[in-house]
């Protein structure tokens, strides 16, 4: 489990942090697919020029995703286990609230 772990996206670009590194690039979302698809397209930090494919599901402000982590095979369930190539992850809405200047 990886609890530093963060994911902020903003339109269709994403920053996500953990591991002690930071993935930038641009989201694409699928919702009318089943299951609801999603490429993750990185153009800075250590993936950059890589594509991940993934399937997404939202419920609420819980987030589900499942991506592979190399290679063209799209993961068909919310599921992975040790060496398949695929990393499951849940994330949780976090809203930092309306900010103020003074």
């Amino acid at each position: 489990m990886f609890t530093a772990s963060r994911l902020v996206i903003t339109g269709n670009r994403f920053v996500s942090t953990g591991m002690g590194a930071v993935y930038e690039g641009i989201l694409e979302l699928d919702s009318s697919a089943t299951p609801r698809r999603l490429n993750m397209k990185f153009d800075l930090g250590p993936e950059k020029g890589n594509t991940n494919l993934g399937i997404y599901e939202l419920d609420g402000d819980t987030w589900r995703i499942c991506l592979a982590t190399h290679g063209s095979i799209r993961p068909s369930t919310f599921d992975s286990s040790s060496g398949d190539g695929f990393a499951f992850e849940i994330f949780s809405r976090f809203s930092a609230g309306p900010t103020t200047k003074g």
